[in-house]
């Protein structure tokens, strides 16, 4: 696929062949900048786009993005939510090939994401979080504890219960590798959820609770 031809059909609403670009892009460098690039323009349909391919390119070869992960980075703090949530997402992504640890000092900004102002964001965040915890094996305690602690957070008790759902997809794509310990807690919190304000967080506990009964 030409690079032009990319570009038109990042630039149309809904396009039927948008991820037939993304193949393009994993072995074209200036394609790749500009879906980054595009994932932080103010264009809402050019930006939708871009990062929806650039996600399914960084799920196949994250290492082919890592060069951009100081832009990711710069925009956790972003007052845009839709670059916060896009970027906590590229950055679950490119963990797993971090060889210079630079999430570390990013790391209390990153998981206080749980915490934000906007609840699409933590959605959003929640969504990819298990790659964080597969790829760092030396923070899987604190992530399980930032998972646990979602009541402490400044969402209200409706919007907590909402991404209590999100959580319990976590532990479920986790479960197989969680500890014994964590199995647990997650199953207690699993049993915690059955009385949400949710309609779609009681349904997930209750499946969860069938597919893993103690």
């Amino acid at each position: 696929m030409k690079f032009a031809t990319a570009q038109q059909i990042l630039s149309e609403k809904e396009p039927p062949k948008l991820y037939d670009v993304v193949e393009p892009a994993l072995g074209d460098g200036e394609l790749r900048q500009f879906l980054v690039e595009g994932s932080l323009q103010k264009n809402e349909t050019l930006r939708y786009n871009c990062v929806r391919v650039m996600l399914r390119a960084l799920a196949r070869e994250p290492r082919l993005f890592y060069e951009y992960w100081d832009r990711f980075a710069g925009m956790i703090a972003s007052p845009n939510g839709f670059y916060r949530s896009s970027s906590a997402q590229a950055i679950a992504y490119l963990v797993s090939v971090d060889r210079d640890c630079r999430l570390d000092p990013l790391l209390h900004d990153y998981l206080g994401l749980l915490d934000d102002s906007k609840v699409m964001v933590s959605h959003y965040f929640l969504e990819t979080l298990d790659r964080l915890y597969r790829a760092r094996a030396d923070l899987r305690t604190k992530l399980i504890a930032t998972l646990l602690g979602i009541d402490r957070t400044r969402h209200s008790t409706q919007r907590r219960d909402m991404l209590k759902a999100d959580i319990l997809q976590v532990f479920e794509r986790l479960f197989d590798i969680l500890p014994p310990e964590d199995r647990v807690r997650a199953i207690t919190f699993a049993e915690a959820a059955l009385g949400s304000s949710s309609p779609k967080t009681r349904k997930a506990a209750k499946i969860f609770i069938a597919r893993h009964p103690h």
